[in-house]
């Protein structure tokens, strides 16, 4: 009885102390975590750690999650508390600097007030409720910050949005970024020269990003004049910038300037130069800093646009129900193939969008003015290259007849480069407006005065990108019902290219996340190919059915006497031309379809091989290891046995 007794309350105790360890693991050892994911996808990395720490004032983050409204929404739960587990390791990082609440704000209650009113975006559900999904951030001194609802789709930015509203709020001042383009980046209402009518444009959303985060100055490129406290100048699609402005850029650069320069051969979001009158060319749609460029050893053509067979963007081509999609090589999806590893900026990037972009390359400057630059390229495509005339696009009217007429070049094209070390002016006569104004004085010129700088004072450091559709929002943004998701880091290697120059080292150290989905590069590869292939054997039917045509109709009307009742009569040798066209028709059908069944055979073997490996091979190999550990254990026991 009594070892009835023993045992009732040894199990008693027992379960009493598996709940104690349980409690007081989760009060003392909360924090111990081992994150076994490549890449530490969960963990702070160094930068996120020096920028918790920072704050001088203490900083509250305020999340706004609609916990029982997104009940039974697996995709916002799991990201929700994705965003929970963060802020706690942020306030955890902090040593107390960082107080973290969360709201759930009810349909109809103070809480949702407050969200609606910090600026919070809400997405409504089927049901009639609404789901928030954001971050406010306070300091103690007034500064506020917002992020009015977190990218669902997009979880490796989640690091970097949070640690940039926390350094925003630690901040005293915002760095001042300034901006000069010929596109109305800020939106507004425009008149529309079609309809002569105002239109509205909306903000560019890069533009909405980085005035979140900095103060933006937009500056006027007819009187251009840079604000001394600028501390980097973005330049975006400068067309037919006057000497004074370039003079001032110029000057702005060899003074130790940073600068950032978006150009473009093609720039098919010049909404204003594409809706003007009649068929706009290339002169109105290309943007350049020509004598810049040609003094720093920068060249770049504006009359060719840059093509890659190999990371060419899918597309739908065709009309109605005959769409297809297709690969189209002037429109450039650049992966980590393309990035250089070792630039910060470019170093943590997955994908960047181009539309149409430009090829820079290093160019002698005159009288080797550009020896002392150092000109690095930081994006580029693979060798399976081409230059198409811009002309071409202008006047493209089959999308398809790109790949099929494809050349590769064989070589690399950048798309964009980091320049840097010491620079020669542009302007070596000094300010060109003085000289003008000097020019319309009577009498004897006088000499110009030699204030202005001739060569870089301090090293140069610029960022020069071929591209301007690349910041577009239809390059980077899709819209969704839970509002827009980042599909692309175009604004993200912009973003970071700022921090680069500011000198924001651990925010650049932060940026996006490794991939949380892998894509499939070798059926990617294989589809490719074949349909390269398959668009060059397409156009070549196309070709002989109209020069088979074509003869024909030359024939007829070589013989017009042939005819019956208004029906032409065809010859003997026209009709075993017809037979002829048919069957050379039949024939290439049939090496289409071929090309088509090795696609989908290769892409189908590639698959059955992946399955054999998870499926068998795999569960094969567990299964020898514990045979064999089996076998070593009995072994290991008769060794035992007999030498006992």
């Amino acid at each position: 009885m009594n070892a009835k007794i023993a045992g009732f309350t040894s199990l008693i105790l027992l379960a009493v102390l598996l709940v104690a360890v349980n409690v007081l693991a989760g009060a003392w050892i909360r924090s111990a975590r081992v994150d076994l994911t490549r890449g530490s996808l969960f963990t702070l990395t160094d930068g996120s750690r020096n920028i918790a720490k920072k704050p001088a004032e203490p900083i509250t983050l305020t999340f706004y999650y609609s916990a029982k409204a997104a009940q039974g929404v697996p995709e916002i739960e799991g990201i929700a508390g994705r965003i929970a587990e963060l802020l706690e390791e942020f306030a955890r990082a902090s040593g107390g600097k960082i107080v973290v609440r969360t709201i759930d704000p009810e349909l109809f209650s103070e809480e949702e007030d407050r969200a609606v009113q910090a600026g919070l975006t809400g997405v409504p559900t089927r049901g009639g409720g609404v789901i928030y999904l954001g971050l406010v951030g306070t300091n103690t001194v007034g500064g506020r910050e917002v992020i009015p609802l977190f990218d669902v789709a997009n979880e490796r930015f989640l690091e970097y949005d949070v640690a940039r509203l926390i350094q925003a709020l630690s901040l005293a001042a915002k760095p001042v970024v300034s901006v000069v383009s010929s596109l109305d980046l800020a939106g507004g209402f425009m008149m529309d020269p079609r309809t002569q009518r105002p239109a509205r444009r909306p903000t560019w959303a890069f533009f909405s990003e980085i005035k979140q985060i900095y103060d933006v100055q937009t500056l006027q490129a007819d009187n251009l004049v840079i604000p001394p406290e600028t501390s980097v100048l973005l330049i975006v699609h400068p067309k037919n910038l006057s000497p004074k402005a370039q003079f001032a850029i110029d000057q702005y650069v060899l003074k130790g300037g940073k600068a950032i320069i978006y150009v473009d051969p093609l720039c098919m979001a010049d909404e204003a130069a594409a809706q003007s009158q009649g068929q706009p060319d290339a002169a109105q749609l290309s943007s350049n800093l020509e004598n810049l460029f040609a003094a720093w050893g920068v060249g770049f053509d504006p009359k060719f646009v840059a093509a890659d067979a190999t990371l060419g963007t899918r597309l739908l081509a065709g009309q109605g129900g005959k769409q297809q999609q297709i690969v189209f090589p002037p429109y450039i999806t650049v992966d980590k193939r393309g990035f250089n590893s070792s630039d910060p900026v470019t170093g943590k990037l997955t994908s960047v969008n181009f539309a149409m972009a430009g090829a820079l390359s290093k160019k002698d400057a005159p009288d080797g003015a550009s020896k002392g630059t150092d000109f690095v390229s930081i994006i580029e495509t693979t060798d399976n290259t081409m230059l198409l005339p811009v002309a071409s696009m202008l006047a493209l009217t089959d999308p398809t007849s790109v790949l099929a007429d494809f050349k590769s070049s064989g070589q690399k094209l950048t798309l964009a480069a980091r320049l840097s070390g010491t620079l020669k002016s542009a302007f070596p006569q000094g300010d060109p407006a003085a000289a003008a104004a000097d020019k319309d004085k009577p009498g004897p010129a006088e000499p110009i005065a030699a204030s202005s700088l001739k060569e870089s004072a301090k090293p140069a450091g610029l960022i020069i990108v071929a591209d301007v559709d690349v910041l577009s929002d239809r390059m980077w943004l899709q819209q969704t019902a839970l509002g827009a998701m980042k599909v692309a880091d175009n604004s993200n290697f912009l973003m970071t290219a700022i921090d680069s120059f500011i000198g924001s080292g651990d925010l650049l150290g932060v940026r996006a996340r490794g991939e949380y989905t892998k894509p499939f590069t070798r059926v990617e590869a294989i589809q490719r190919g074949a349909e390269q292939r398959l668009r060059a054997e397409e156009e070549q039917l196309k070709q002989k059915a109209e020069a088979a045509q074509q003869r024909i109709m030359a024939i007829e009307q070589a013989r017009p006497d042939q005819s019956e009742q208004g029906v032409i009569v065809l010859t003997e040798a026209q009709q075993k031309e017809l037979e002829a066209l048919r069957a050379e028709r039949l024939e290439t059908r049939k090496q289409l379809r071929k090309v088509q069944f090795d696609l989908n055979r290769d892409v189908e073997q590639l698959g059955a091989r992946v399955k054999l490996i998870n499926i068998g091979l795999v569960p094969v190999v567990v299964m020898a290891i514990a045979l064999l550990w089996a076998g070593l254990r009995a072994l290991g026991r008769r060794s035992a046995r007999a030498g006992a």
